[in-house]
């Protein structure tokens, strides 16, 4: 389809082609969106280190949002700006219409992750400032950061990726998100929870040594059954090995207690 624009110099009988017009078009365009995405970046370095100061935000995360914005302000002018020459490329047309089409949901991809990472992350500053400071506390943030940076790496890749190529399963992706968030946050916990028994009770090492072995092995066995649950065949493999994993550590756990017991008795 013709750009009105185009149509009107058409019909106005311009000597100018149609096609330099369109061509015009297409610079002045990407020009302006370039123009417009320059301004936004100055006002953005203007307005966003104060509050990153007052929130606690690291410059690496607000520089990474303004190129976010900048980007996503040219790629819709590109988006636009392709509708212009679009009728003149011949057979090459449908390929620049799937393209300038999927442009805005690149775009969206990209705001998304730098906005929403930094929205995240003062929102975990801003509740633990509130709550307090302590160690469980930074650990439970830390978790919660780490669960919504998924949440959103989910949602945008879902946006401008599964969308598109329907050949690729997403609920294999999906079960990756899942799988390291609980690997992350239960090797976190474990670590904490032996980290402070081993502090009250330094006799006791030898054991939660062996007791974070067990539950590392646990954590993992878990988070590999929710990556590979989509395969039957894969996850009856793991059962097995999870009950090979459960009587061996039953057997080495005999003579530890044995050993602790007989430590405690002398």
């Amino acid at each position: 389809m013709i750009n009105p624009l185009i149509a009107y110099a058409l019909l106005a009988g311009d000597p100018i082609p149609a096609v330099v017009w369109a061509v015009i078009y297409f610079v002045v365009t990407v020009i302006v969106g370039y123009i417009i995405a320059l301004i936004a970046a100055v006002i953005l370095r203007r307005l966003l280190p104060g509050l990153a100061k007052q929130i606690g935000l690291s410059m690496d995360m607000v520089n990474t949002s303004i190129g976010g914005v900048e980007a996503t302000i040219m790629l819709i002018s590109i988006a636009i700006a392709l509708t212009y020459i679009t009728p003149y490329l011949g057979m090459a047309s449908t390929y620049v219409t799937m393209i300038a089409d999927y442009l805005p949901y690149l775009a969206g991809l990209i705001i998304l992750l730098t906005l929403g990472l930094l929205l995240v992350d003062a929102l975990t500053l801003y509740i633990q400032r509130r709550v307090g400071a302590e160690e469980y506390i930074s650990l439970v943030m830390n978790i919660l950061r780490f669960g919504l940076y998924a949440v959103l790496i989910t949602i945008a890749v879902t946006w401008a990726i599964f969308h598109w190529i329907t050949a690729i399963n997403p609920y294999l992706f999906y079960d990756i998100i899942i799988g390291s968030v609980v690997l992350y946050a239960g090797i976190s916990i474990v670590n904490k929870a032996v980290s402070d028994i081993s502090k009250a009770h330094p006799e006791m090492s030898g054991m939660l040594d062996y007791g974070k072995l067990v539950l590392y092995a646990v954590i993992i066995l878990v988070a590999i059954a929710i990556i590979v649950q989509p395969f039957p065949n894969v996850t009856q493999v793991l059962y097995a090995l999870a009950w090979g994993l459960a009587i061996a550590f039953a057997i080495v756990v005999a003579p530890l207690a044995y050993a602790m017991a007989k430590k405690a008795l002398t």
